[in-house]
């Protein structure tokens, strides 16, 4: 079954939260607008990720945010700094259930002005740990359906593909797993039926959007999934094959997922994305391999760093 998107005439996504800020990147063109800031000010960086996206269509705009980062004080400082109105904000997306997408969730719902619709998998809510490396088991942090309701949150759990935003925004819910090296991470556990078991990341969604004349611009999160396994299910529910953009994370980060970031390169290019954005878990590694096979279409992101595709 295929999703037919609305095309939009523009895309906006302004990064909040991620792992990397530099100050020093002043690029303004027509894609990358880095922030100018005065004297003085600076932009949190932390282990997590939150982006502001904008999609405008016929001049409307909508406003949404995906992911919240790791901690408060990030994300609600840097909305500050860069002038982000959260109270803009419509509708949350939340890529899956990890603490470091969650973290100013509570407190962004609290700053609205109204009840916020929020998006996400039914399995973001399981308990989830991680194995060290001796042995034993630390928890993570846990999303409670109740506490979300209670500060202003409107949940709708969906486990497979749905929109937003009149048509506009297609969340893929599950994603269909098909590569052969995306297998995701032994240490990572959740809780399903009673009892732990390697973390399938049934909650891992991206977002997708139809650039008008452009093709797909594919938004993940983390893309636990895999991002390759991401953006084919993002063409094969959309039904369109052309994709302008892919941003987001990768998970290419740390020793279990090094030997797979030749692969994911080498498929990536055969995708073909006019624009390759890597994000948060993607890791300094995989970040510099991609921008040695794809010089053209790489881009570095940092913290405050707006993206329009028009």
């Amino acid at each position: 079954m295929t999703y037919p998107i609305m095309p939009v005439d523009k895309v906006s996504i302004t990064v909040l939260v991620d792992n990397f800020t530099d100050l020093l990147l002043v690029e303004n063109n027509s894609l990358i607008h880095r922030p100018l800031l005065s004297y003085g000010r600076t932009l949190f960086a932390e282990h997590g990720l939150s982006l502001l996206i904008q999609v405008t269509s016929a001049e409307k705009v909508h406003t949404i945010l995906m992911d919240a980062g790791a901690s408060e004080s990030a994300l609600v400082s840097n909305a500050e700094i860069l002038k982000v109105n959260l109270d803009d904000i419509e509708e949350i997306v939340i890529s899956h259930g990890h603490f470091d997408h969650i973290g100013a969730l509570k407190q962004v719902l609290r700053s609205s002005s109204c009840r916020l619709p929020v998006h996400l998998h039914p399995a973001a809510f399981n308990e989830r740990r991680k194995k060290r490396p001796d042995g034993s088991y630390t928890e993570l942090p846990v999303l409670h359906k109740d506490e979300l309701t209670h500060t202003g949150a409107i949940l709708n759990l969906s486990a497979g593909p749905s929109f937003i935003c009149n048509q506009q925004i297609l969340i893929t819910g599950e994603v269909e797993r098909t590569t052969s090296f995306e297998k995701g991470s032994p240490v990572l556990e959740a809780k399903e039926g009673g009892n732990f078991i390697v973390d399938p990341f049934r909650d891992d969604q991206s977002l997708v959007l139809n650039l008008k004349h452009h093709g797909l611009i594919v938004i993940s999160g983390c893309a636990h999934a895999g991002i390759i396994n991401s953006v084919r299910f993002a063409q094969k529910i959309s039904g369109i094959d052309k994709v302008h953009a892919v941003i987001g994370g990768f998970h290419l980060s740390g020793p279990y997922f090094r030997n797979i970031i030749e692969p994911t390169i080498t498929d990536m290019q055969k995708i073909a994305p006019d624009h390759i954005i890597p994000l948060h878990c993607t890791g300094w590694e995989a970040q510099t391999q991609f921008a040695k096979a794809m010089p053209d279409r790489f881009v570095l992101s940092s913290v405050g760093t707006r993206f329009d595709f028009t």
